[in-house]
């Protein structure tokens, strides 16, 4: 339509506006903090805001909690998330701090828990606003590997010394609201020596969890449906020549519905780099192939491995939902290094600044838990709720 100016230089007719599909698609390519914003403009544009969401691409992620070392273990008023589609620190600040007897851990990306002798508490929500509290499992434990898998809460490992089996494991159902731990088939007899989260790596899908030793790549899975594990299964790529990778640690972790492996190949105080493939298999993870699907840049590696590079790097940890997938150095505070899944392969690489975000808020009388949450706008409407603040670091 053609607007014609008065003398004065305005434009008089109707206004031009966008709106409908148009203003849909370009909303769908907002951060969730600037989509709800928009919300608030119109009527219009609220109900665009909504129509948006059936295009919208979440992108996990990545919460950094830090809580007391000594009781009460009580969580920060303050969290730090990154957001990858803003490429932004976010400041979190709750009015209700989250208070534990004992430490708080994080567990195969989303799920943290605490563990102490009167109660087992856990948290599997996008900012894990929400705890419920059960019963702790029979078997007293100091450090096992946990997973939540379906509606089945499981626990392995990590057993006391004054304990029968080292290797014993639980389930508990927490959709039925039941508080009985049931006792299942022990953990494989090669993890006798290794049955901790020291030493283990969990992945977790909505029907199994996942285990392998970080240092030998020896497997196993567990059902809950069946209260079994599986044979013993290798993680050892071979190369493009069909040698030895050569990992010396790795660790495991869900990208949507794959299974993603991180490797570093070389030795402790000479690691060579990071590998990142995709375990494809059938579901009973026979014949195993590994894909690759991304090698972490040199620059990147260099910052994760942090300024002293004469410091060991014994371990990594992996946080991976959805297309986005994390990874930081597991005993240090150096940078923490992202990149994208596009069509299976790993790209968009990047370190994130953790001056003033993450480790570097924190004190000596502060531990840090890192998870990852794939943080829908439902997600956050639910955390205005629960008086969750956000505020964007610049």
């Amino acid at each position: 339509m053609e607007n014609k100016s008065n003398n004065n230089g305005d434009f008089g007719g109707e206004e031009s506006s966008i709106d409908g599909d148009i203003l849909a698609s370009i909303l769908s390519k907002l951060p969730l903090l600037d989509l709800d914003s928009a919300c608030h403009v119109s009527k219009s544009w609220n109900r665009s805001a909504f129509f948006s969401l059936r295009l919208l691409k979440t992108m996990p992620w990545l919460i950094v909690y830090r809580q007391r070392r000594f009781p009460p273990c009580t969580m920060a008023a303050k969290a730090m998330a990154y957001d990858p589609k803003s490429d932004e620190w976010i400041e979190l600040i709750t009015a209700s701090p989250v208070e534990h007897l004992s430490a708080a851990r994080s567990a195969h990306s989303t799920l943290l828990y605490a563990l102490s002798p009167t109660k087992f508490s856990f948290s599997v929500d996008a900012f894990h606003l929400n705890w419920r509290h059960v019963a702790p499992p029979r078997v007293w434990r100091i450090d096992p590997i946990v997973a939540v898998v379906g509606q089945s809460l499981i626990v392995a490992g990590g057993v006391c010394e004054f304990e029968d089996d080292k290797v014993a494991v639980e389930c508990l159902d927490i959709e039925s609201g039941g508080a009985v731990w049931e006792r299942c088939e022990s953990m494989p007899d090669f993890l006798w020596n290794s049955a901790s989260s020291t030493w283990l790596s969990v992945a977790a899908s909505s029907e199994k969890m996942y285990v392998t030793e970080k240092r030998s790549g020896m497997a196993c899975s567990f059902d809950p449906e069946t209260r079994s594990w599986t044979e013993l299964l290798d993680l050892s790529p071979v190369d493009e020549h069909g040698g030895d990778c050569k990992l010396y640690s790795r660790v495991m972790g869900f990208a949507g519905n794959r299974l993603i492996m991180a490797g570093i190949t070389g030795d402790d105080y000479n690691p060579t780099g990071i590998e990142l493939w995709e375990i494809v298999s059938n579901e009973s993870l026979l014949n195993l192939k590994f894909e690759t699907i991304g090698s972490m840049p040199k620059a990147c590696f260099g910052k994760l491995r942090g300024v002293d590079s004469d410091w060991p790097l014994t371990s990594i940890a992996l946080n991976a939902v959805g297309d986005m997938v994390y990874v930081h150095n597991a005993t240090e505070t150096g940078e923490i290094v992202a990149a994208e899944i596009e069509e299976g392969k790993l790209c968009k690489w990047r370190t994130l600044r953790n001056a003033d975000a993450t480790w570097n808020r924190s004190d000596a009388g502060e531990r840090v838990m890192v998870a990852c949450s794939n943080v829908s706008f439902s997600d956050l409407k639910s955390a205005f709720k629960n008086n969750l603040s956000f505020s964007v670091v610049r």
